[in-house]
């Protein structure tokens, strides 16, 4: 009997000081790409590192015509041959990086033509694939975390609607994703025809937690 009482006792006292609620919710938001992207970057090797940087000059200057493209970075490093006991100089590699953004593949039909004439020239680029404009992943970003603040109040209505608690917000904890998801597309460029890859939709997710002071 003193038990029950005891245990009364504190139920009452729990529910007269109020606990804490933690709950944990996921927002996210799916965009569609709306612009293809092609990073590439070009490799240039020559005896001396004036001859490499004149010649990663030329195809810089060439690619900077093209205005979807943008980038020309680039750093040049001697290349040695370690397999003697005297180090032998061989050479100096530049390498030039770029990225371009267009949404019609036509677009570069410049950029492939002028592929096709790389010799001294070592290419190399990434899958082509759709993307989403950053200026549009912003503004996702910003209307899930508004959907996540606004459902704070809704959830304590809802338990005060039910008859479940009185609560009110203690604190808000919002983590957005830093990575946002696409699927990759397995396409290669080819120097004499850009396939256009499929649009895949990307994900942005916020993780929400939620504190709430509730009697």
């Amino acid at each position: 009997m003193n038990l029950i009482k005891l245990f009364l006792i504190t139920l009452l006292a729990t529910f007269s000081y109020g606990y804490e609620l933690k709950i944990n919710k996921t927002f996210d938001e799916t965009l569609e790409p709306d612009k293809m992207e092609l990073t590439f970057s070009l490799s240039a090797k020559k005896e001396s590192a004036t001859e490499t940087k004149e010649l990663l000059h030329k195809a810089i200057e060439s690619i900077k015509k093209e205005s979807i493209c943008k980038g020309a970075a680039y750093s040049i490093n001697p290349e040695y041959n370690y397999n003697s006991k005297k180090r032998e100089l061989l050479g100096f590699i530049g390498t030039a990086n770029f990225e371009c953004t267009f949404k019609q593949v036509e677009e570069i039909d410049a950029l492939l033509t002028y592929f096709d004439t790389l010799k001294e020239l070592e290419l190399r680029q990434a899958p082509l694939r759709w993307v989403v404009d950053k200026e549009n992943i912003k503004i996702a970003k910003t209307s899930l975390e508004f959907r996540a603040i606004k459902y704070a109040k809704e959830y304590a209505q809802t338990l005060l609607e039910e008859k479940i608690a009185t609560c009110s917000v203690k604190n808000i904890e919002l983590l957005m994703d830093g990575f946002v998801r696409y699927e990759a597309q397995n396409m290669m460029v080819a120097r004499s025809a850009m396939p256009t890859p499929t649009k895949e939709p990307t994900t942005i997710t916020i993780n929400a937690n939620y504190l709430y002071d509730c009697n």
